[in-house]
């Protein structure tokens, strides 16, 4: 079990049906829309992690443990080539893999892409759970990207969520 530094905080989101949780780090900035749910890292131009969650389709009856079914690679497929990539500009995959998140497998890309004259470095998951899509996006430039995905991943690996 991870040690939480003083300093750090367990947030708490609570939406109609859905409550998730997370450590949030000493000096890093929440940004809640609504929809997105965007944690900034301090002193990094921008760079964040974003949480969000949709509800799977009815009848996609596979066990949510697995997280490696047809239907669920074919939902983060569409997700991240229609969904991710429509919102950048020179979208390029570069990696992709497995992990566990909140005790689900989740599936994940790492991708390039362009906004203005910046060049990003993005990591997309995506974990089914509790009858949901949760989907976590980290959005890095690229000169600092490397270094900050390990304080991404720390925060990820505290993500947990609940029915209410």
């Amino acid at each position: 079990m991870p040690l939480v530094a003083s300093a750090q905080e367990r947030v708490v989101i609570n939406d109609p049906s859905i409550q998730f949780s997370y450590v949030k780090p000493s000096g890093w900035e929440v940004k809640d829309d609504g929809y997105t749910y965007e944690v900034y890292a301090p002193n990094s131009s921008g760079a964040y992690v974003s949480f969000t969650y949709v509800q799977r389709p009815q009848g996609d009856d596979y066990v949510e443990s697995l997280g490696d079914k047809p239907a669920f690679k074919e939902d983060f497929n569409f997700e991240l080539l229609y969904n991710v990539a429509e919102d950048v500009e020179d979208f390029k995959v570069i990696e992709r893999g497995k992990t566990k998140i909140d005790g689900a497998t989740a599936l994940w890309a790492k991708f390039q892409s362009l906004s203005g004259e910046q060049e990003w470095i993005s990591y997309f998951y995506m974990y089914p759970k509790l009858g949901q899509n949760f989907k976590i996006m980290t959005t890095a430039p690229l000169a600092a990207a490397e270094n900050l995905q390990e304080d991404f991943e720390k925060l990820i690996a505290t993500f947990e969520a609940k029915k209410r």
